[in-house]
């Protein structure tokens, strides 16, 4: 299982980032990263991912620089889009307790008077929108987020799926399924390399799919990598014994890239 994120090490931030077809810079990458954690946070919490300066900072920053933003103190000047929020007595246990041993000096300040617990353990009932990063960066002692890179990118696909009112797109992990005038496509997003010119690399890949496809009430399967300079278009796959037919499509990342267009003054 390849995994993904950041970890604490020698009192430095070690991101593990992903690389793919004209995501190469250390800021895109940080981009293409943060658009897959949005699949997890609420809407209160998701990162503005075209805030482009955030990039410059490591993940542990962007994480923190988030968090923070809730508070009152943050900026003399608040965003508009912030609204105070309420801090519950357990959510301010668990702040505290995040806050102690981080190296951000403002959470440090603000816990000045708190001990740190080394029993410490997170519970499920939160309420403040800010506890979806904290949760995702802190075990109750140590800060870390290495999640699985297989499935994060399967829920960006299925979130960039586009809605439509006769299509249903269900998330069945590790599969997305799409149900569409009467006929039922899966999609399987794997992180992995794939050439174009070489495909029985992927050889155990596509002899699963055509099992599924024989078995399984599925009339269309595709499989879904990273796009790579090496596979840059979709591949047919034909089983000559049943006909059968799968596909290998090339997933880009490269709205990560765009630039935000001005808008022209009146």
């Amino acid at each position: 299982m390849r995994k993904i994120g950041f970890t604490k090490f020698k009192n430095t931030t070690k991101e593990v980032l992903p690389k793919t077809y004209q995501i190469n810079d250390i800021e895109h990458q940080r981009k293409m990263f943060c658009t897959m954690i949005n699949q997890y946070l609420s809407q209160e919490s998701k990162l503005n991912l075209k805030n482009k300066h955030i990039y410059k900072y490591d993940l542990l920053n962007i994480f923190e620089d988030k968090i923070l933003s809730f508070f009152q103190f943050y900026k003399l000047r608040p965003e508009k889009t912030q609204k105070i929020q309420k801090i519950y007595t357990y959510d301010s246990l668990v702040f505290n307790q995040y806050f102690k041993q981080s190296k951000n000096k403002k959470m440090r300040y603000l816990s000045s008077k708190v001990c740190f617990m080394q029993n410490f353990k997170l519970s499920p009932q939160y309420e403040h929108p800010a506890m979806d990063i904290v949760e995702l960066i802190f075990n109750g002692k140590e800060v870390e987020m290495m999640l699985d890179l297989n499935e994060i990118f399967t829920r960006t696909v299925y979130n960039r799926i586009k809605k439509e009112k006769d299509k249903k797109v269900s998330l069945d992990i590790p599969y997305i399924h799409i149900d569409q005038h009467g006929i039922r496509t899966r999609l399987h997003p794997k992180w992995k390399n794939v050439n174009a010119k070489d495909i029985k690399q992927r050889d155990a890949d596509i002899k699963a799919a055509f099992d599924e496809l024989k078995t399984q009430n599925i009339d269309q399967y595709y499989l879904v990598y990273p796009k790579k300079d090496s596979f840059k278009q979709h591949i047919i796959v034909e089983d000559k014994s049943s006909n059968e037919l799968i596909k290998m499509i090339p997933y880009s990342f490269t709205f990560c890239n765009k630039k935000e267009k001005k808008r022209c003054k009146k």
